[in-house]
């Protein structure tokens, strides 16, 4: 199921963490969700994924995952098993709350034993790094699909969670703000709530007493709320999302 995160919004976070802390920003994202019944036979062979690298989750079930050293670039997508696998090659059993790291073009093959339940989340390599407003800009993408959630979860009397990412700029001493990249613009709030809003990039969830005195400008604005994301939403328009066919 590809871009999973346009109707997954915890899914959607988990990227958005990634991307601020690992990945930067301005690089194409791609999701995938890969639900297996498997039989211990290899569905793709082996093979490398170009110049991405992948985070995979593995949500249920076990994998089998074999993995060798880098290609050089250039390399065919699909490659040769009998005559590549050998020495410096290493085998991984992938259970259920494995997070597993892939470098661009890593050779690979994968078994899957029985019912699975995996995500695959990609990061497609980037010469030149954005910087500056287009930078702070592409931290705060929120490429979520707009539709009902299903269920609303329930409000929390002692915690928060970051409703979308952002990205803090600097503060103006003379005008007492700072600019506050969301998704779609940018906001200026008071300096007061900086502390708190350069620390929400990753879209962390935090208790009350460590709002301090500069929450409440972010919880005026929708950055900080009092209920989880939801853990799915029914699309307005099912045809919008990117890469799904439907009959």
């Amino acid at each position: 199921m590809p871009q999973i995160h346009q109707v997954l919004p915890r899914v959607a976070r988990l990227m958005a963490a990634l991307r601020a802390t690992l990945f930067g920003p301005g690089r194409e994202e791609t999701s995938f969700l890969f639900i297996v019944n498997g039989k211990a036979r290899e569905g793709m062979g082996l093979h490398h994924d170009g110049e991405v690298e992948s985070v995979w989750v593995q949500l249920e079930g076990r994998r089998t995952v074999t993995t060798g050293p880098q290609v050089p670039r250039g390399t065919r997508a699909d490659l040769d098993e009998a005559r590549m696998i050998g020495r410096g090659w290493i085998t991984r059993h992938l259970e259920p709350g494995s997070l597993f790291y892939m470098p661009p073009r890593t050779p690979h093959r994968v078994l899957c034993h029985g019912r699975s339940l995996a995500l695959s989340l990609t990061w497609k390599t980037r010469k030149k790094p954005l910087t500056g407003a287009h930078a702070a800009a592409a931290i705060a993408t929120w490429d979520v699909a707009a539709g009902r959630a299903e269920p609303i979860p329930r409000a929390s009397r002692d915690r928060l969670w970051t409703q979308v990412p952002v990205f803090a700029g600097p503060v103006d001493r003379k005008r007492g703000d700072f600019p506050l990249w969301v998704p779609g613009g940018v906001v200026n709030l008071p300096a007061r709530a900086h502390a708190l809003a350069r620390h929400l990039s990753t879209m962390p969830s935090l208790r009350r007493e460590d709002l301090g005195r500069g929450g409440q400008p972010l919880l005026d604005a929708g950055i900080l709320g009092f209920r989880d994301l939801p853990l799915r939403v029914v699309p307005k328009n099912l045809r919008a999302l990117d890469g799904w066919r439907f009959a």
